[in-house]
């Protein structure tokens, strides 16, 4: 008698399916647009208060190291903006230089040395409030007191703010003490952008 052996096969098990439905696709690209709808103008705005936050900071630093050079020094030191790092201009977006005018013409010679440079400010950034250069005296004084407005280019003054420069040289930038959301200058009037 002849007897046959089972035969045993191994059951083949197909790979499981794994990703979205299109209806969970839906509902994850619908709930990303009600995040990016709400969130991107507060980004925007974040955006915008760093840019002009950046370039008055880099001021205020430029203003301090002329400020304690001339004291340390006992010399005038001069805080201009210019296109070549010789010739002080009047358009503060330009980049900025510190220098000691030892011939006291306004402009850096050859001779003079640069104490310290700055970047122009960045093409989204405009400025107000400012003509010339800015001197700083052996006493720490300034030939001006200037209050310089760094405003965005949509001239929102909601983003202004201001590097505020007293003649006797203190150096303080801009808050909103009277909480309006407009900064204020040292007489405590509202910063503009125009």
């Amino acid at each position: 008698m002849r007897t046959t052996a089972a035969l045993h096969y191994p059951i083949l098990s197909l790979p499981r399916q794994t990703g979205l439905t299109l209806l969970e696709m839906l509902v994850a690209v619908a709930v990303l647009a009600i995040i990016l709808t709400s969130v991107g103008p507060s980004i925007q705005s974040i955006l915008i208060k760093n840019r002009v936050t950046s370039d008055l900071n880099n001021l205020s630093a430029l203003a301090q190291h002329a400020r304690f050079t001339a004291v340390n020094e006992q010399v005038d030191v001069t805080l201009c903006p210019t296109e070549n790092y010789l010739a002080c201009l009047n358009d503060w977006t330009l980049a900025k230089m510190v220098f000691i005018d030892d011939n006291q013409n306004g402009a850096r010679e050859q001779s003079e040395s640069l104490i310290m440079a700055s970047d122009p400010f960045k093409q989204a950034n405009t400025v107000y409030g400012i003509n010339g250069a800015l001197v700083f005296d052996e006493q720490g004084g300034i030939n001006q007191a200037a209050t310089i407005i760094v405003c965005p280019k949509t001239n929102e003054a909601t983003y202004a703010s201001a590097l505020l420069l007293s003649l006797y040289g203190r150096i303080s930038v801009a808050i909103d003490s009277n909480a309006d959301g407009i900064k204020e200058d040292l007489s405590g009037t509202a910063l503009s952008c125009s």
